[in-house]
């Protein structure tokens, strides 16, 4: 039955393509018209017209042009696709040459014990063993795969290419395209040998790039939290300079009231008024709400209650902390800030007005310092290991920022949406 090794065949080089794809990232909805199409019907291609050399040559000596039929075509279709170089698509190639072994043992141990599914039931364990295979590949070896392709250089992938062609030489010495040689059981048992050695020497290279993924990630976190703190500071900053000039302000006011007194002496009094209310409005806008005794939350609260109101959110606030804490006015800023910031954004996007709402409740208690935020929101919200997840690029350090402070104070937080409620929880020991 001809046709069953030909399926066999279009599945070997459609997991090819799809193993290449995942390795180096190419997502078909993500190229441009014309080299969507180009990738597209010269891969169908490759497929048609090596069913049809199957199908029209003798096995044996179709096998002796597998790879100038199959490698050599897709080489060039995934490079010229991919836009890099040679040598990273050669090491993606042979890669996938040799990720698609799991699914030929597969092949072999059915054809050897359950013979009586042939053909159908080989058919299926074969693909299923091809889709397992990608799933790990998609799981795994992506990641970091992709990291190395975009990271490492051509010559450094000139010696990492010595290891899948040292591979793929040694199973085309024991016969990689000899279906009689490789279902032998010493053969079979040296290409397992081989596929386990190289596999090892694959996990050893991608955990090292894991390990420089992860670090450059963690550098470029800590420098995007330390910019936050930094505007932290900044907006602190702001809002004591509001503070003084509400206090000079104040220092200014028999000025005011002079000049009020001059235009009601001289009978004027929509003059008077129209500068009273001007003052009132001043006064207003400068001198921040008392909430606690503490200066630097009253300050913040204070600031978030005109952007709360500016976007048309209720903010409920209740506050009972002491004039001084045990962490940084920089700390404390970037906690309130990035809390109230991110409810009152998800609140003023309540379609209903009557709900959009937020409250914020910080308090001490037993050397604690406890922080509770509420507010509404709409739609879903994305968690990932107890963090929302931001769908906005750029977006998302505030969350970071408030569980690396929380960690710093051996602390706790909690992200919860249940309903159409969101709530922050912070619970920092104050007493270390």
């Amino acid at each position: 039955m001809a046709v069953y090794p030909s399926f066999l065949i279009d599945t070997t080089i459609l997991f090819g393509i799809c193993a290449q794809m995942l390795l180096l990232d190419i997502r078909i909805k993500n190229l441009e018209g014309s080299r969507r199409i180009f990738f597209v019907v010269g891969n169908l291609l490759v497929l048609a017209v090596n069913t049809v050399l199957y199908l029209i040559l003798p096995t044996d000596q179709y096998m002796k042009l597998y790879v100038l039929v199959v490698h050599v075509p897709i080489f060039f279709i995934f490079w010229i696709t991919a836009k890099t170089s040679a040598i990273k698509v050669i090491f993606a190639l042979f890669t996938a040459v040799f990720l698609i072994y799991p699914a030929n043992m597969v092949l072999t141990l059915v054809s050897q014990t359950a013979k009586w599914l042939y053909p159908a039931g080989f058919y299926i364990a074969y693909i299923a063993a091809c889709a397992v295979t990608l799933l790990v590949i998609d799981r795994f070896f992506k990641p970091n795969f992709n990291y190395l392709i975009k990271n490492y250089s051509a010559p450094s992938f000139i010696k990492l290419c010595l290891l899948p062609l040292a591979y793929y030489i040694a199973n085309y010495w024991l016969g990689l395209y000899n279906f009689a040689a490789v279902k032998s059981a010493e053969v079979f048992s040296l290409r397992t040998l081989i596929f386990i050695i190289t596999f090892t020497a694959y996990v050893l290279i991608l955990d090292i790039a894991k390990s420089a993924r992860e670090k450059e990630a963690l550098q470029g976190e800590k420098i995007a939290l330390s910019l936050l703190l930094e505007s932290a500071d900044q907006q602190l900053s702001a809002l004591q300079a509001t503070q003084e000039q509400a206090v000079i302000y104040r220092h200014d006011m028999k000025h005011h009231l002079a000049l009020i007194e001059g235009y009601l002496a001289d009978g004027d009094l929509e003059k008077a008024d129209k500068y009273i209310r001007l003052a009132q409005a001043d006064i207003e806008d400068i001198t921040p709400n008392h909430y606690c005794e503490n200066n630097t939350v009253n300050l913040i609260l204070s600031s978030f209650a005109a952007k709360a109101k500016s976007r048309g959110v209720v903010l409920a606030v209740e506050a009972g902390l002491p004039d001084s804490l045990a962490i940084s006015e920089t700390e404390l800023c970037a906690l309130l800030s990035n809390g109230l910031e991110n409810a009152i954004e998800a609140a003023a996007q309540v379609a209903d007005e009557q709900f959009r709402k937020a409250r914020i409740s910080c308090q001490t208690h037993k050397g604690n310092l406890l922080i509770f935020i509420e507010n509404s929101f709409t739609g879903e919200v994305a968690m990932e290991n107890g963090l929302p997840q931001s769908r906005r690029e750029g977006h998302g350090f505030g969350v970071k920022s408030i569980v690396m402070i929380a960690e710093k104070y051996k602390g706790y937080c909690s992200f919860e949406a249940k309903g159409e409620i969101f709530t922050l929880r912070i619970v920092l020991p104050l007493n270390q």
